[in-house]
């Protein structure tokens, strides 16, 4: 087949933030937003640690998402009546005046995952923050950002209470049935090239869950994890500082038994880790997407996207097929959808696709088969 020339798409995707899917931090990036990300380059290294307490949650409630991590179970009497009822939406067990987590909640141990990180790992980690409840990983680390240096930093919950919904979708985050973690980088790459960093992590990802004994893990362009192509993780990337070396949050949040306590409440097809694994431990989980990622973004930073793009293609969901691109909407217009054969991705991460006016490369948008 021959094909014209190609050219960019000049829409860009204008908006970030965390992807409603299925109870975890599904999250979302593009190339071009990182260049409008907010420039963080005044910064202190001495400054205080920012707390970060579930925003828009009582103090009582924070207490019994405190005692179930520590007990698996807590009393209930110091709660409203609509905070009583929203534990059940975080996948909590609510008898009378007492709480309790399910006995296959899996919670994370600190312990375990130091005990599994690999010596480079190590090298890399300046702190492992591991919490009951937060609102938003991205977020909180993001603030710290703003006062020091968070190269090397891990920050992960059991819950996200207040995680933020992109174009305005719901965020589910049952209590122990989902892994959301954010990681801090420091990349020695131009800024043009970070905007591949959402596929070197995806690539990363995927490395970790068919380590662990998944199969049929597939990557859609440019942030998603699927398993027999639906959705299982997401990842968001979002920039710190744009002065070499570019500093940014590397969000993931990835399924892990969570999918019969939220699946029945959305649109789209749910997948989770547990349907393969048998009661996965989401500490070996959690260390080994750290593991992986840290690789990776070590690797990236030493050779570039081109280390990575063969293996992202091979896992490529949609490559060979029709698609369509939503673009987003620009000036309250709204989007504009291009159909096409997705050709792979361009060396700069950029989605490939043969439309009727040519190859096109887009740097923005969503992606779905055309039926």
């Amino acid at each position: 087949m021959t094909f014209k020339p190609a050219r960019r798409s000049s829409v860009w995707e204008g908006s970030l933030g965390t992807d409603y899917f299925s109870g975890v931090c599904t999250l979302d990036v593009t190339h071009s937003q990182l260049a409008r990300q907010r420039n963080l380059n005044q910064r202190t290294t001495t400054g205080q640690r920012v707390s970060a307490p579930s925003e828009g949650t009582s103090d009582a409630l924070r207490r019994v998402f405190d005692q179930l991590a520590g007990k698996r179970s807590a009393l209930l009497s110091a709660l409203s009546r609509e905070e009583t009822m929203l534990l059940t939406d975080y996948g909590i067990r609510v008898s009378g005046d007492r709480a309790d987590l399910e006995d296959h909640v899996d919670l994370l141990s600190s312990a375990g995952v130091r005990a599994s990180l690999r010596p480079e790992t190590v090298a890399w980690l300046t702190d492992l923050d591991m919490r009951a409840h937060i609102a938003s990983t991205n977020t909180t680390l993001l603030a710290r950002a703003s006062r020091e240096r968070i190269d090397g930093c891990v920050l992960t919950a059991e819950v996200q209470t207040g995680g933020r919904g992109r174009r305005g979708r719901q965020w589910l985050s049952p209590f122990g049935k989902n892994l959301a973690v954010s990681l801090g980088f420091a990349i020695g790459r131009p800024l043009a090239e970070v905007g591949a960093l959402s596929l070197v992590v995806g690539v990363a990802v995927r490395r970790a869950l068919v380590g662990a004994g998944l199969s049929g893990v597939e990557l859609k362009w440019p942030n998603d994890v699927l398993l027999d192509g639906r959705k299982l993780a997401g990842i968001l990337i979002e920039l710190v500082r744009a002065t070499e070396p570019v500093e940014v949050v590397v969000g993931i949040g990835v399924n892990v038994g969570c999918a019969g306590a939220v699946g029945s409440r959305i649109d789209q097809p749910v997948a989770d880790v547990a349907e393969q694994l048998d009661r996965p431990s989401r500490t070996a989980l959690l260390a080994d997407i750290v593991n992986y990622v840290v690789t990776a973004c070590r690797d990236f930073d030493r050779r570039g996207f081109s280390a990575f793009r063969d293996e992202w293609q091979a896992a490529h969901r949609h490559q060979g097929q029709p698609v369509i691109v939503t673009q987003p909407a620009v000036g309250g217009a709204a989007g504009q959808t291009i159909a096409g054969t997705a050709l792979g991705i361009a060396a700069d991460g950029s989605l490939r696709v043969d439309t009727a006016d040519g190859v096109r490369e887009f740097n923005g948008g969503e992606v779905s088969v055309r039926e």
